[in-house]
């Protein structure tokens, strides 16, 4: 099962347009989990407008709100998931059609490679995302994100634990990953495909750091540890299907 797990807050029209586009991927995902990291709750009614291939599962984190709980809520959309292989995504990097196709063949033909991130991003405007993705103006492009990947869920868990009760600000980011895959999953790495990148995607976004939130990322970072039970921070959310 490929489950594709997409955190975001607030720029719905990115989110509409990203399940979309996930929707009408050449390999159809068997479930799509969108997390509501704090953004308003007129998500779920968006999301409701478009035509339903798969599977969609909504989850809204509620008050109090964390400030820019990104990890927490990545941990939530697996914890939800089912996947034997899990496609994160963020919100602004929006997969083109024959990427998950690609990455599972990939995936076959090398059995140790435990995480798939793609080639490059097509740029793309906001104003793009109302016409049919075989009409998008490309503008120009860039590397690849960390922070957009295909990874087994037996590498994910391995390193993270999903128990919902971690799902707080407890530390690493993705731009910590490529030392503790190596370290501690003793995975490898493969590229194949192409996202497209919204780059007025995250403009305009007030989502501050706390000096609490810098520190717990940077002890955690450092630890020598593929756990760290520092710094966890809880939260209540809500969960349905759409």
């Amino acid at each position: 099962m490929l489950s594709v797990i997409l955190p975001n807050y607030q720029h719905f029209n990115i989110t509409k347009a990203h399940v979309r586009e996930v929707m009408n991927s050449t390999l159809l995902p068997d479930e799509i989990v969108v997390v509501n990291d704090g953004g308003d709750e007129s998500l779920k009614d968006i999301l409701k407008t478009l035509e339903k291939k798969t599977k969609i599962i909504y989850a809204y984190i509620m008050p109090p709100k964390i400030p820019w709980n990104y990890n927490g809520a990545v941990n939530l959309g697996v914890w939800l998931s089912r996947g034997d292989f899990l496609a994160i995504e963020d919100n602004d990097n929006i997969p083109t059609p024959t990427l998950y196709e690609e990455v599972l063949k990939t995936f076959e033909a090398n059995p140790k490679a435990g995480r798939c991130y793609g080639f490059k991003r097509l740029e793309i405007a906001s104003s793009e995302l109302e016409k049919p993705s075989s009409e998008w103006k490309v503008t120009g492009g860039r590397g690849p994100n960390q922070g957009s990947y295909l990874i087994r869920r037996e590498v994910y868990t391995m390193l993270k634990g999903q128990d919902e009760r971690m799902c707080g600000r407890y530390g690493w980011m993705y731009y910590d990953w490529k030392h503790r895959l190596l370290a501690y999953a003793k995975t490898e790495f493969v590229q194949t495909g192409n996202y497209w990148y919204v780059t007025d995607g995250q403009t305009n976004l007030d989502r501050p750091h706390s000096a609490e939130n810098y520190r717990v990322y940077r002890d955690n970072a450092r630890s020598g540890h593929a756990h760290s039970s520092y710094g966890i921070l809880n939260f209540r959310y809500t969960v349905e299907e759409i």
